[in-house]
Order: structure tokens, then sequence, then C-alpha cells
């Protein structure tokens, strides 16, 4: 009787853990199922931009390269800054500062306005082209990827250490510091509040023309 007993308690032991694990295996899947849907969305929102075969080519190149988000929590920041990033899309909005113009870029914020609480990094391979102070981007870097579309991160703050043209840079690698630069004379800072201005350029009949990168940043997010 004890040992019927005692099978009786292990059998239903055993179905309690298989539940359990049942259902772990379950929430991970829907978990991975969801994060999949949602990465797939904002891949045809991105692609929708995007008006014949061969500009629908150049989007699918940037999907298939970009793979890091570019804006990343310092691990050197103190614990007591509470900080995170945001962004919205404000791609086309208007600027006045230069001269009436449209917002050729996604700004991606900083929740406090300090400089260097966010690392910048390269969201694809490729090769540093442009490096440098502009009077609308303070300091800047542009690098050019290997299928040729033009990724430009600016307002840094400052770059990481002995960066120059013609080096060659892998996805996720640290490129610079988020910062408040531009909108003057070189070393100009404060007129805005911190953020990295993120924008990407592709090839057309007369040279270069921005694309929105909002879509792509919303995928890049849900990777990281």
């Amino acid at each position: 009787m004890d040992k019927l007993k005692n099978r009786n308690i292990r059998f239903r032991y055993k179905k309690e853990i298989f539940a359990v694990v049942l259902c772990i295996i379950l929430c991970v899947s829907l978990h991975y199922i969801c994060t999949w849907e949602c990465v797939m969305k904002t891949e045809c929102r991105f692609m929708a931009q995007f008006e014949n075969n061969k500009s629908r080519k150049v989007a699918a190149d940037i999907i298939k390269e970009c793979s890091v988000f570019p804006a990343a929590k310092n691990e050197n920041v103190n614990r007591e800054d509470k900080v995170n990033c945001y962004y919205e899309n404000g791609y086309g909005d208007g600027r006045s500062f230069g001269g009436k113009r449209k917002h050729e870029g996604i700004d991606i914020m900083s929740s406090v306005d300090k400089k260097c609480l966010f690392k910048i990094r390269s969201v694809s391979d490729g090769t540093v082209e442009k490096k440098g102070w502009l009077k609308l981007g303070g300091y800047r870097l542009g690098i050019r990827s290997d299928s040729g579309i033009y990724y430009y991160y600016a307002h840094l703050a400052s770059y990481a250490d002995n960066i120059k043209c013609g080096d060659r840079v892998k996805a996720g690698q640290f490129i610079g510091y988020m910062g408040n630069t531009g909108y003057g004379d070189e070393g100009t800072s404060g007129k805005f509040p911190m953020h990295l201005h993120f924008g990407i350029y592709i090839k057309d009949g007369t040279g270069e023309s921005s694309i929105n990168p909002f879509y792509l940043l919303k995928k890049l997010e849900k990777c990281r």
C-alpha cells in the first residue's frame, strides 16, 4: 500500500514538473514569436518608403548589414544616473538654423542632459569616410558600408581614441560619445539637448539622398 502511495506521489510530481517545463517552453516560444513578428513589421514599414525594385534592393542591403543599435549606455556611468535613451519619428520635420530645411535623420535623445552617458557604436561594418567638424552636425563621423550606404553620426562629444578616416570598423564598434556639439564654430556645444543625430544616405541619380531610419532603429532596438 505504501509503495503504491509513493508511486502515485512520484507520478504526480513528475506531471507537475512536466507542466512547469511545458509552460516555460511555451512562454519562451511565445516571446520569440512576438519578437520576430515585431521585427518583421518594422522591416516592412522601413521597406515601404522605397518605391521600386532597385531601391528595395538597397533597403534589403541596409537591413542585412545593420545589426547593432547605435547608442549604448556607457558602463562607466555613475549608477545614480538612471539614464535611458528615446526617439521619435522626427524625420522630415522643419529646421531653421542655417536656413529653412528638413530634418534628414532621427535624433536619439538622452534622458539625462550630460555628455558621454552613451557610447555611440557603428550599426554596420564599413570604412570611416568623414571625420571632423560641421557647422550643423558638430563633431561627426561618416561611415561607408561595404554595400555603399553612408551612415552619419552627428553632435558627438568626442571620438573613440585614434579613429581616423580610412579605418575599417565592425558593427558594434565604439566610435564616439553622445554629445550636443554643433550650430556654430568648431567647439560650439550646448545649443540643444544631448542626443545623437543618426542619418542614412543612399546614392541616387544626382548624388546621395537621405532616407528615414526610424523603423530600422525600431528593428535594431528589438534585437539588442
